[in-house]
């Protein structure tokens, strides 16, 4: 994939959205066929968040967009773009970035919802938003990435259920008047059956005797994704950074997918870096699908790994599979709010 050529973007901010109820791998244990000790072993995970009753997707979108405006000292008419992920909505229709634009009083007309990416959709959001950014005039972006993955995972499936939890993240993007910003990109695909999640239409349409019926829930193959991960995310992470002439020491901080611990360990030291500059969130988060990228940013810029004058590279994989990494030099601190 080239070095970015257009003028140049960057984020300004982001913000984060949690569901109040914590779920531990404890409570996960008390239906689930295993240990506390083995979930955390396996996957580095101790806990993570549900969706509660009373909570929706689009409550966490908005408070996680509201959150990452703030932080860029915006208001809401600044923003000229929204692009909104999310995979596991409430509603197909109407549209979830219609629905937050009017709950946050945004009135861009360019709106556009990013569906089917799952833990991918952040890269080819930041992607999207900054092409977007190109056109005369318009020099503000709002990135959000909401995820409700639990409500999507088979209560008695402990090789799915132990590793999702739910979350929000919203970035600000803006247009740099340097050279510093998006420096490049990389993205690739590889069609998969072994990540799976069918839609209401297949859903409906099923013999209700028929033994072979698509299951409503997330599946996953976790030999295959440990495959896809750790061979597709390197090289992804090595060729953004080949294309934008950095050496990997050079690079302050990585915002990686959460999918969990083990997975980073380990494509972090393919990589070849220290987990020191890696973010983890997944500990106490779990797997938030496409949010998980944006928690991992926050945190580097909680930690200080995402200051003016540091180069970043973010990565992600999913959605059976779909991959991508990009390179910033940041020409602003990032700012944060929990």
């Amino acid at each position: 994939m080239p070095r970015w050529q257009l003028t140049p973007t960057s984020p300004l901010s982001v913000g984060m959205a949690l569901p109040d109820r914590v779920v531990t791998n404890e409570e996960l244990c008390k239906t689930l066929n295993t240990s506390p000790d083995w979930i955390e072993r396996k996957t580095g995970i101790r806990e993570r968040r549900y969706l509660s009753d009373g909570e929706t997707i689009t409550d966490l979108a908005e408070e996680s967009a509201r959150k990452a405006v703030r932080q860029a000292g915006l208001n809401m008419r600044d923003i000229d773009v929204l692009v909104v992920t999310c995979s596991s909505p409430e509603w197909v229709m109407p549209s979830l970035g219609v629905l937050l634009a009017d709950r946050l009083g945004i009135e861009t007309p360019r709106i556009v919802d990013i569906t089917q990416h799952a833990c991918a959709s952040v890269v080819y959001a930041v992607y999207t938003a900054s092409c977007l950014l190109q056109e005369p005039d318009v020099q503000n972006a709002l990135v959000v990435c909401a995820e409700g993955p639990s409500r999507a995972t088979d209560p008695a499936d402990r090789v799915v259920r132990v590793f999702f939890g739910d979350a929000a993240g919203a970035t600000v993007l803006t247009k740099t008047p340097g050279s510093d910003g998006l420096l490049s990109y990389d993205l690739g695909n590889s069609p998969s059956g072994q990540v799976a999640l069918a839609g209401t239409a297949l859903l409906n349409r099923q013999d209700p005797a028929d033994d072979s019926a698509v299951t409503p829930y997330l599946t996953m193959d976790g030999p295959t994704v440990w495959q896809e991960a750790t061979t597709r995310v390197p090289k992804s992470l090595a060729a953004a950074l080949d294309a934008a002439e950095v050496e990997i020491e050079d690079v302050a901080g990585f915002a990686l997918h959460q999918a969990n611990l083990r997975l980073i360990e380990h494509i972090a030291g393919s990589v070849g870096v220290d987990m020191a500059k890696v973010a983890v969130t997944v500990d106490t988060l779990g797997n938030t699908g496409g949010a998980s990228p944006l928690t991992a940013l926050w945190r580097l810029a909680e930690n200080g790994r995402a200051a003016a004058g540091d180069v970043i590279a973010v990565g992600a994989i999913g959605a059976g599979f779909m991959w991508g990494s990009l390179c910033f030099r940041l020409p602003y601190d990032i700012r944060v709010e929990a």
